[in-house]
Order: C-alpha cells, then structure tokens, then sequence
C-alpha cells in the first residue's frame, strides 16, 4: 500500500510540474468545515454524526475546469454507551461503560471538474483517491485497546463554488462526498462515511 501511495503522488507531482509549464494557471486552497455522518461499520462503533471534522484541498489549475492537487481531510468520532456487561481483553466479563473513539486522516490524489467555470453559481464534481491514516481506541470501562493503521482511501464529491462576488476570486465551497475507507480488523468491513462541507476557496499568491 505504501509503494502504491508512493506511485501515486509521484504521478500527481509529475503532473503538475508538467500542466504548470505548458498551462496557464494557479494554486487555490480551499479549506472547509464537515459534518461528518458514520455509515455501515462505523455507525455500529459510533453512530454520532461529529462536527469535529475539516477539510482542506490545494489544487492547480490546468484550465478554467480541471484541477488536480492534494486533498486531506480529518474526521473524529466518539461515542460513549450505557453501563453494560461486556468481554474484556483478559477473557473474563466485566460490568462498564464502553467508550468508543475513531480519527481518521484520508490523504489524497485528487481532481476536480467545474462544469460551468464562468456562471454565477458553478458546480463541481471532484474525486480522490490515496491513503487514511485510522486511530481506533476503545474502553470497557478501565480496559483499553487501540489500534492504528494505514489503508486505502477514495472519495467522490459533488458540490458548487459560489464566488464571493462576479468573476471574483475567492468564494463559498459547498459540497457532499462520500469516504470509502476499507478496514478489515475486529470483524469490522469499512469505516466509510458521508461529509457535508462548508468552505472557502481562494488563490494562493504571494
């Protein structure tokens, strides 16, 4: 996984240094705030939608619709449940609260599309794909377990970019994606999950 990742963003910043010589255009930064919503496997770790959850994209501009960049985003869930027995790490049962904590930290390829570039509302859609980064902590009660890994990560996203004012610069970024995030530990299959984001894009000059 880690020569894949490699790979990839060896590609991009080929890519890029290429597009940045035989194109004009510039970097934007866009960075947002989510509110991230657990699906599937992740719901029965946590099924609290977090608002502790950010997105940041630095992307180029090969023309006025396609970009291509780096994409990053970070989410925490946390869920603490009522009193109960549970099986502790040690083999034996034990009556507690169980607390369950879940970060993760995708970092990826990506591109985006921008269907209408000169309209007054200008819709998107963009995908990614490269590695998350998982914390898993969990507590029955004084008993802790944790685990941290590195996996595959793809998001797509649709959205639309509303400039602050006509033709300027800097503007509104709303979108909705979705994180697929294999995770094939503790009987769990993924760790997916839906962002609604609210940003602000904008040109990084000197």
């Amino acid at each position: 996984m880690k020569k894949s990742l490699k790979n990839i963003f060896t590609a991009l910043v080929t890519i890029m240094s290429l597009t940045a010589s035989a194109q004009e255009g510039e970097f934007r930064m866009t960075i947002s705030w989510n509110a991230a919503v657990p699906i599937g496997d992740l719901k029965e770790l946590t099924g609290n939608t977090t608002l502790r959850s950010t997105d940041v994209s630095v992307l180029y501009g090969i023309n006025n619709k396609i970009a291509v960049g780096l994409w990053g985003s970070y989410a925490d869930f946390y869920e603490k449940f009522p009193r109960a027995v549970y099986h502790s790490n040690d083999g034996s049962d034990v009556s507690a609260v169980l607390t369950n904590s879940v970060q993760l930290i995708p970092v990826m390829a990506s591109v985006r599309y921008h269907f209408s570039p000169q309209a007054r509302i200008q819709p998107y859609a963009a995908a990614g794909v490269g590695g998350n980064i998982v914390i898993y902590k969990q507590y029955i009660g004084e008993y802790p377990s944790s685990d941290s890994k590195l996996g595959f990560a793809a998001r797509p996203e649709l959205g639309v970019y509303i400039p602050f004012k006509k033709d300027g610069e800097a503007g509104l970024n709303f979108g909705v994606n979705y994180t697929y995030s294999p995770y094939n530990r503790f009987d769990l299959g993924s760790l997916n999950y839906i962002g609604i984001k609210l940003g602000i894009g904008f040109p990084m000059r000197d």
